[in-house]
C-alpha cells in the first residue's frame, strides 16, 4: 500500500469515528462522511465496500490508539501495578469519548454474537498480549512473581470483563453497555481489583 493510501484511509478513519462516535452508527451515512471528507461517493467506496467495513476499521483504529498510548506510558511506568491501572483508565477514558461507537458493536454482538466474534476476537488478544507485557516488566523488576504471564494476564483480563458485566447485568433486560453514569463506578471498582490481584503475586 501507498503512502498516499495510507493517507488517505488514516483521514477516512479519522473522520469516520468522529461521525460515528458523535451520531451513532444507524444515523451516520456513508454519503455524510463522504461529505465531511471533501470526497466522492466512489472514492470512500473503494477503500471500503460497505458501512460495516469502515465501522470495524474504525473500531480497530480506535483500539489501536488506546494499546499504543499504554505502550508508551509502559515505557516509563513506575511499577506493575500504576502500569495496569493506566490502561483500564486509558480503556474507559476511550468508551466514554467514543460512546455512540462502543455502544453500537455491544448491540451488534447481542444480534450476532459469532459475526462480531470475528472482528472483537483479535481485539480481545491484543489487550490480552498487552496485558502480559506488563506483568513481564513487572516481573523483569522484581515487584511480581508469576508462574504462567499468559495464563495470569488472561485471568486479569477476563476479572476485568466479568466485574463490568456483573454490574450491568443486575438487570437483565438491559443492554450490556454502561450509561455515562455508570462509567466511574465500574473503574473505581475495577481498580479495587487490580490492587488485590497485584498484591497476591507481590514478591
Amino acid at each position: 500500500m501507498s503512502k498516499n493510501v495510507d493517507i488517505k484511509r488514516a483521514k477516512i478513519l479519522e473522520v469516520a469515528k468522529r461521525r460515528f462516535a458523535h451520531f451513532g452508527m444507524a444515523k451516520t451515512t456513508m454519503a455524510e462522511i463522504a461529505k465531511d471528507l471533501s470526497f466522492s461517493k466512489a472514492l470512500l467506496y473503494y477503500y471500503f465496500p460497505d458501512k460495516n467495513s469502515l465501522y470495524t476499521a474504525v473500531l480497530e483504529y480506535v483500539i489501536n490508539e488506546m494499546i499504543n498510548k499504554v505502550d508508551t506510558y509502559l515505557l516509563k511506568a513506575v511499577s506493575v501495578e500504576r502500569a495496569i491501572l493506566f490502561a483500564i483508565e486509558s480503556r474507559m477514558e476511550l468508551m466514554r469519548e467514543n460512546y455512540n461507537l462502543f455502544e453500537y458493536s455491544t448491540s451488534l454482538f447481542m444480534q450476532n454474537p459469532g459475526e462480531m466474534g470475528k472482528s472483537l476476537g483479535p481485539f480481545f488478544d491484543r489487550v490480552r498480549d498487552q496485558f502480559v507485557r506488563i506483568l513481564d516488566q513487572g516481573v523483569r523488576q522484581g515487584e511480581i512473581i508469576v508462574d504462567d504471564i499468559e495464563e495470569t494476564a488472561e485471568l486479569l483480563l477476563f476479572s476485568l470483563m466479568g466485574m463490568r458485566t456483573g454490574i450491568l447485568s443486575k438487570d437483565l433486560n438491559d443492554c450490556l453497555f454502561p450509561t455515562p453514569g455508570e462509567f466511574e463506578l465500574i473503574l473505581s471498582k475495577q481498580k479495587k481489583m487490580v490492587s488485590i490481584f497485584i498484591r497476591g503475586l507481590r514478591a
